[in-house]
């Protein structure tokens, strides 16, 4: 789980530097807003979230949390980039993106309680750390 997590925040870190740069999302079919301040205050906290999973994986007694709660918004958005990528003209891309963080969203919502014997209840209130100590 610890490599897993690793990995998606590297994904996330790479996929907010790509949306630093509009010439790069744009090629890859991202139909952007007129301003790029939007498409920036999103990249970069993507990058952060990215670099918190990094963080988080090194120490995941003490972090599992942090990640279980990224977990959520990885469903939250799904519903957002599918909708608006399918539905709402952002582009296929941002649909497909909207997949694979369902994909990583139920990977860590159900893989997680799996890895630290812990149930959702104790990674949702940070109660892992109390139990353990």
């Amino acid at each position: 789980m610890q490599k897993f997590i690793f990995w998606t925040g590297v994904y996330n870190v790479v996929a907010g530097i790509t949306f630093l740069f509009p010439q790069i999302a744009i090629f890859l079919g991202v139909t952007l807003p007129d301003s790029n301040v939007w498409v920036w205050t999103v990249a970069v906290a993507i990058i952060y979230l990215g670099i918190a999973l990094i963080v988080c994986s090194r120490d995941l007694n003490n972090r599992a949390a942090l990640v279980y709660w990224e977990g959520l918004l990885r469903l939250v958005a799904f519903f957002l980039f599918a909708g608006f990528g399918f539905f709402g003209g952002l582009g296929t891309i941002m649909g497909i993106l909207g997949i694979v963080d369902l994909i990583i969203g139920i990977v860590y919502l159900i893989g997680l309680p799996k890895a630290l014997h812990a149930s959702p209840k104790e990674l949702l209130f940070d109660l892992v750390i109390a139990q353990n100590a």
